[in-house]
């Protein structure tokens, strides 16, 4: 994880389970779960739900909702990067919400984006 961001639960994350996992609040899990989801990488599942909030955090106009949503965000994006990419997908996933889509250009030295591309290639 890069130096300069913080993960809203950090000192949390690194006793994570899978059984705590699954025991997480039901309001980190998406709305929508069905079959095909079931098929979708750990990444991709928490890709999902990063964009449904994001685009709930883009139509709020008050500030302790978007406080609440923008702190899930960073929970979810913290668990979505600490997982390894398994397929092509999780890589892009990962550099979507690395980069802000496209915003923010992560750090060449401690960019977690760019640590796990430099260990895919060898």
């Amino acid at each position: 994880m890069p130096k300069n961001r913080v993960c809203a639960n950090d000192t949390v994350l690194p006793a994570l389970t899978r059984r705590a996992a699954l025991a997480a609040p039901l309001g980190l899990l998406p709305s929508n779960i069905s079959a095909r989801n079931k098929n979708k990488s750990e990444i991709l599942w928490l890709f999902d739900r990063h964009e449904q909030l994001r685009q709930q955090l883009n139509a709020e106009n008050e500030d302790a909702a978007e406080d609440r949503i923008f702190k899930e965000m960073q929970a979810v994006e913290c668990r979505l990067m600490a997982q390894p990419s398994i397929t092509a997908a999780d890589f892009a996933a990962k550099a979507i919400v690395e980069s802000a889509h496209g915003i923010l250009f992560p750090d060449w030295e401690s960019g977690q984006l760019w640590i796990e591309a430099r260990k895919l290639v060898g």
